[in-house]
């Protein structure tokens, strides 16, 4: 019963006694090591656009799609043709650099989202409603062939 109480007593003391981080030290870290992966409106989208100039704008639709209309300045990989080439693409971008990214609806660029979230990457926005609601709400796009490399 002593050993065990002694056992006890010297644990708790070990215990209280192990410096702990700081909660703002606690915060700090978790603010650094945590992504970020957020599906947002057309207005927000709109305002990252603006706020990040340092972003990747990434189209994910098909050429065709692409064709019909896009947002300026958007770079393109198609999600569903060549695997190889768009991993490729999703390899190619920087973990540090933020993207935002956009479909038809907000499902391909959605799944496209948190593969680059898997990948490392640390802020990552989806445009929800895709560009057909970017187009429905009035916004410009763009239309012709992905510039060539």
């Amino acid at each position: 019963m002593k050993t065990s109480l002694l056992t006890l007593t010297v644990a708790c003391t070990m215990l209280s006694c192990a410096q702990a981080p700081s909660t703002s030290e606690t915060a700090s870290s978790a603010q650094e090591t945590a992504a970020i992966m957020e599906d947002v409106s057309n207005d927000t989208f709109l305002a990252l656009m603006a706020d990040k100039p340092e972003a990747l704008l990434l189209d994910v639709r098909t050429p065709e799609e692409w064709n019909d209309g896009h947002l300026e300045g958007a770079s393109h990989a198609d999600y569903w043709g060549d695997e190889q080439a768009f991993q490729a693409a999703m390899d190619a971008i920087p973990r540090d650099r933020p993207v935002l990214v956009y479909c038809a609806g907000g499902g391909r660029s959605g799944l496209t989202a948190k593969e680059l979230i898997k990948a490392g990457h640390h802020e990552v926005y989806n445009l929800e409603n895709g560009i057909s609601g970017w187009i429905a709400e009035g916004h410009p796009v763009v239309t012709g062939p992905p510039a060539q490399d």
